[in-house]
């Protein structure tokens, strides 16, 4: 089991501005609602949003904004920025339509898609984007990482996009650790370096990284990840040795999933994870905003990691660490 003690009042009055990942998941209006003040109660200032092409011109000139559009207009009207993360390829456009994982064939295709959702969100004021999602690995971008394929197509994304919102902030795709099994992944920092000798990676705004480390606490000496938690001070000098110092490590994802799936942790353990995270970001100057994993469980299968990530339960009720963010929220001490 995890332990450590987090106190409110270490944490209260933090900088570090606090963020949520939240899916649209053909919930009501009622229930968007209600996800959106609990995470007002618990002051989170970012929302990250999908913008996924497959699910918004999964027919060719057929764009439908809706899911992406009802989360982003509710984040708006709380008072909350949103990342949009641009990703994922409809069959249409790839000659390998089993997967909207891969990359499309032409990343002219993908510039096009990138211009006209900077135009449609920079209407509405938002202007942060994350160029697709963990492409350091074979899940993401199958069936291996290729650093040149994905600074071609951020190339093509980020020119599209300034074009026309000059005021965007463009990041590099999430970077996911390495989890010490022989597979194509390719560690944050070797990729990220391999990246800065492409030319893509300076052209960027800053990097994002999901420096996952469960089921341990984020500074625990006993992790099972390269590329977690505590190599980011490591990444960032990486970043200041290419001369991009100035730039922020954005954390997108962050958590620990509870249930009873390998490597899962208690509902306390994942609370005490989320707010060491918050704790050890708030001295990092050259890092945040930190985005949490995520706002609801994507499931009820307490033995599928993936589906209990979430701060709350599918059914909208508390977890612990929801229970913890909004304590700490109102500067109340936390686990004794």
């Amino acid at each position: 089991m995890i332990v450590g003690s987090v106190s409110a009042c270490q944490l209260h009055g933090a900088a570090v501005a606090i963020g949520m990942t939240v899916h649209y998941r053909s919930a009501d209006t009622a229930t968007l609602d209600q996800q959106f003040d609990a995470m007002a109660a618990m002051k989170v200032t970012w929302v990250r949003v999908d913008v996924d092409w497959s699910v918004i011109e999964p027919v060719q000139n057929r764009l439908n904004w809706g899911a992406s559009d009802a989360l982003v207009d509710r984040a708006l009207a709380h008072g909350m920025r949103v990342l949009l993360v641009l990703a994922f390829t409809p069959p249409w456009t790839t000659s390998r339509p089993d997967s909207n994982r891969v990359r499309p064939d032409d990343p002219a295709a993908f510039a096009n898609f990138a211009r006209v959702a900077a135009q449609h969100y920079a209407a509405r004021g938002v202007h942060h984007w994350e160029i697709w999602n963990e492409p350091n690995t074979g899940k993401f971008w199958p069936p291996a990482p290729g650093v040149a394929e994905y600074g071609r197509l951020f190339r093509a994304a980020a020119g599209a996009v300034r074009d026309v919102d000059p005021e965007a902030t463009l990041l590099i795709g999430g970077l996911s650790p390495t989890y010490g099994t022989p597979t194509a992944d390719v560690d944050p920092a070797t990729y990220l370096r391999r990246l800065y000798d492409d030319g893509a990676a300076q052209i960027a705004d800053g990097i994002a990284v999901h420096p996952y480390t469960f089921p341990s606490l984020p500074t625990s000496r006993a992790q099972r990840t390269t590329g977690g938690f505590r190599d980011l001070p490591a990444l960032h000098d990486l970043m200041v040795q290419r001369g991009d110092g100035d730039k922020k490590v954005w954390i997108t994802e962050y958590g620990a999933p509870t249930g009873t799936g390998a490597y899962a942790v208690s509902e306390q353990d994942q609370a005490s994870t989320l707010l060491q995270a918050r704790q050890v970001v708030d001295t990092w100057d050259w890092a945040g905003p930190l985005i949490y994993y995520e706002l609801e469980d994507g499931g009820t299968d307490p033995a599928e990691i993936e589906q209990n990530f979430g701060v709350l339960r599918a059914d909208g009720s508390f977890k612990l660490a929801a229970i913890a963010l909004i304590d700490t929220a109102s500067g109340v001490t936390l686990f004794g």
